[in-house]
């Protein structure tokens, strides 16, 4: 059906936009203490180096809180579904659940303990998983594509 393709088609584009700006205009931050989401200042993306780094402008969209995390408060983090093939980064983390406004761990998290995020794999995931490695952020098992891999 040709309605179907169309639709199809829209929905691609709008998602391929969407991630376009986020790559632009978002920057994972790696600071002493914390783990952030910033944006640029820029007001021109991508045509002009980034001038600098500002808070989010919005805080964050579920929980109402800033977008900043403690290194210790991080419980597990990952890529999905590979990290040869990221489209989505993962952490999860203890630190909203203290916070005013969280929407609280049981209507998120079956097992109590700790807060998920997700966010679109929009940088690289290699220098992404050194960082957290580097600062000590708590990982489960293996990350997701690295099951099977033999230790040398």
């Amino acid at each position: 059906d040709t309605s179907i393709d169309i639709l199809g088609g829209i929905f691609h584009l709008w998602f391929g936009s969407f991630i376009g700006m986020q790559t632009m205009k978002t920057r994972v931050v790696f600071t002493k203490d914390a783990f952030e989401l910033k944006s640029t200042s820029n007001k021109h993306l991508g045509i002009y180096a980034d001038k600098g780094l500002i808070p989010k402008q919005r805080k964050n969209y579920v929980l109402g809180t800033e977008n900043k995390w403690s290194y210790d408060s991080f419980v597990n983090w990952d890529f999905f579904p590979s990290i040869q093939l990221p489209i989505l980064v993962y952490f999860k983390e203890t630190q909203e659940m203290q916070k005013k406004g969280s929407l609280g761990l049981k209507q998120m998290d079956r097992r109590d303990n700790g807060q998920m995020h997700w966010f679109p794999a929009y940088a690289n995931v290699r220098q992404l998983r050194e960082q957290f490695e580097a600062r000590g952020c708590n990982k489960i098992g293996p990350v997701h594509g690295e099951e099977f891999r033999k230790n040398d």
